[in-house]
């Protein structure tokens, strides 16, 4: 009988045992589940192993065609096309994102910060004149402290322009050209003011001469007008 009482507590015993492990089981899978749905990437991003090039593969494609240190690697998917882009950053802390399609290798598109600059703006390494040139030609033409110079493309044409800003607050623009030195144009304040002057007296004057247009017709109207009465008076 005693036998029989520990055979049972000892079944007893093992069931819990049993039912605890099943219970981590169960519990350890929910938590493993959780962790997984919340490791889930954005869903424009895909795994290295659905692709055929390595990230080493696109990194090393990408530095032979950009300069600098590798700083982020981002596999995606980019209208339907696997992309490796890779972002390089130079010493200087200029950046650079090459796009290499995941699959063959192929760069789709490099872009830099310059690119992304405004379009007219220039590199003064691809002009002949220094900043410092330009300044000295400009110094020459006109009076002030320097406020501002920008090297800019206009209408095909590589030009400095440099502003002035005089003791009274005036500003002066002078536009050298980049390559040869030329003044191309060198306009002030007191130049904008005359020529809105000249633009508005010629329109006072354009309105005048239809003014008196208007008044020269009106005047010969009348005429006819009475010239007709006086025809048909003598009638």
């Amino acid at each position: 009988m005693e036998s029989n009482s520990r055979r049972i507590i000892g079944g007893a015993v093992a069931a819990i045992a049993l039912l605890a492990v099943v219970g981590s089981g169960v519990a350890f899978a929910q938590g493993s589940g959780s962790s997984l749905v919340s490791d889930v990437d954005d869903e424009d991003s895909i795994s290295e192993s659905n692709v055929t090039l390595s990230e080493q593969e696109a990194i090393d494609i990408a530095t032979a065609e950009a300069n600098g240190t590798v700083n982020e690697v981002e596999l995606e998917n980019e209208d339907g096309v696997p992309v490796y882009e890779i972002k390089l950053v130079t010493t200087s802390g200029s950046e650079t994102e090459v796009a290499v399609h995941a699959d063959d290798g192929i760069v789709l598109e490099t872009e830099s910060e310059d690119e992304e600059m405004d379009e007219d703006s220039i590199s003064e390494s691809n002009v002949t004149l220094s900043e410092q040139e330009a300044i000295d030609i400009a110094t020459a033409e006109a009076n002030g402290t320097v406020d501002e110079v920008e090297l800019e493309t206009e209408d095909g044409a590589p030009v400095y322009e440099v502003e002035f800003v005089t003791a009274n607050g005036s500003e002066t623009e002078v536009a050298v050209h980049a390559d040869d030195g030329t003044v191309l144009e060198t306009e002030s304040e007191v130049d904008e003011d005359e020529r809105e002057d000249e633009q508005t007296d010629d329109e006072d004057e354009q309105e005048d001469e239809e003014a008196d247009d208007e008044d020269e017709q009106e005047d010969e109207e009348a005429d006819d007008e009475d010239e007709y009465e006086d025809s048909d008076d003598k009638r």
